[in-house]
């Protein structure tokens, strides 16, 4: 039997309970301490005793485990072994993103440059979709299939109301990368549209952004135009670029960018910023982010405690996608990637996708549709342990 420490960092998703819950399930037999509380009970090695998740909790939102960010350092990874050493600790699993996955790293390297035999297994987790090694990280579906519901209500009142607010601009969350904006565009109703889309992929030209703004008034009557948060981060004094992101980051790029578009143009604007109920709305979850999000939990406690993995197993449970036909669901594999191609890598929206204007987002939107609409998600093929690629 081994001893495994779980922990989360990072915010919430809709999903990230039932990736604890897959692991629990897959760890069956083992001691499972837990981490509560993000990086912080890493360092203070506050590892709690084995307890039982309740039945309601792998389906409800937040985090049964706790999130937390830390700005960590190397003194701080240097605690981390000397805690997981010193409670006898044969291996740490973690949730989360592309930050989490590099504090995984930093502590394999350190625990084996110290002759600290020690495990780690990472669990992606982002609603920012921008973590490489996988096709889409558990936690975006449902946050993207939330935007792509709410988006056309939100464009029939903006249709009702265009006489007394010409210009709505709708922010959503994204500090680095345009993923959930794009989403935001998946169209529902033709009528309804969204008619720009400005992620941080794309260099924002203020005076293009007013030109562009007041031809779609002329054109429709209306402007309808999504931004991601990191958008312009020189229009606010938003901590974009922060380190872990330690610093809240509360939105505002949307509202700055109405107050332009009221000055030059003379038109009444509307900065709308939907926060964070977009990565907590646990009634819009999608089916198959639900499945993966538990999959990949499974998949990680069968790595962490496989009695042929090596001593120093260091890996991500990566999603690997099959599309299998517009008749069939695609399918998904689990393999293991190497910590070291992923850990604090930033996945950008990939060229081919970089557009301000929804119409030439038809392949995205392909992309993206099984994801947030039926059928659900076929059950994934045999999860592959893959160690013998690595």
């Amino acid at each position: 039997m081994m001893r495994v420490v779980l922990g989360q960092t990072g915010a919430p998703t809709t999903v990230v309970n039932r990736s604890v819950a897959g692991f629990l399930d897959g760890a069956s037999g083992h001691e499972v301490l837990l981490a509560r509380g993000g990086p912080d009970a890493l360092v203070a090695g506050a590892f709690d005793a084995p307890a039982r998740m309740p039945g309601d909790a792998e389906r409800a939102g937040g985090s049964w485990l706790g999130g937390g960010r830390r700005a960590t350092t190397p003194e701080d990874v240097d605690r981390i072994v000397t805690a997981l050493a010193g409670q006898r600790v044969d291996g740490l699993c973690l949730i989360g993103g592309n930050g989490t996955m590099a504090l995984l790293d930093a502590v394999s390297e350190r625990a084996r440059a110290r002759g600290v035999a020690l495990r780690v297994v990472g669990i992606p987790k982002t609603i920012d979709n921008d973590l490489d090694g996988v096709d889409h990280a558990p936690g975006f579906a449902s946050a993207a299939r939330f935007l792509s519901a709410v988006l056309p209500d939100i464009a029939r009142d903006h249709r009702a109301m265009r006489s007394v607010e010409p210009v709505r601009i709708v922010e959503t969350m994204g500090r680095s990368t345009g993923w959930l904006a794009l989403a935001a565009t998946l169209p529902a109703d033709p009528d309804h549209p969204v008619h720009r889309v400005y992620i941080p992929e794309l260099a924002f030209d203020r005076d293009d952004f007013v030109a562009d703004v007041d031809r779609l008034v002329g054109r429709h009557g209306r402007a309808l135009v999504v931004v991601s948060e990191g958008v312009a981060p020189e229009l606010t004094a938003q901590p974009i670029h922060d380190t872990n992101h330690t610093r809240l980051l509360a939105g505002g790029v949307a509202r700055e960018l109405a107050g332009v578009v009221a000055a030059e143009l003379g038109l009444p604007a509307r900065g709308e910023v939907i926060g964070v109920v977009q990565r907590c709305a646990s009634h819009l979850v999608s089916t198959a982010d639900a499945h993966e999000a538990r999959a990949v939990g499974g998949a990680a406690a069968r790595l962490l405690t496989d009695a042929d993995a090596p001593a120093h197993t260091a890996v991500m449970v990566g999603l690997e996608r099959r599309d299998a036909g517009p008749d069939r669901p695609y399918q998904v594999t689990h393999p293991a990637v190497p910590l070291g191609d992923v850990a604090g890598r930033t996945r950008a929206v990939p060229e081919r996708w970089r557009t301000p204007d929804p119409r030439e987002l038809n392949s995205f939107h392909a992309w993206l549709s099984p994801l947030v609409h039926e059928p659900h998600v076929t059950a994934a093929t045999p999860v592959t342990t893959a160690l013998e690629a690595l």
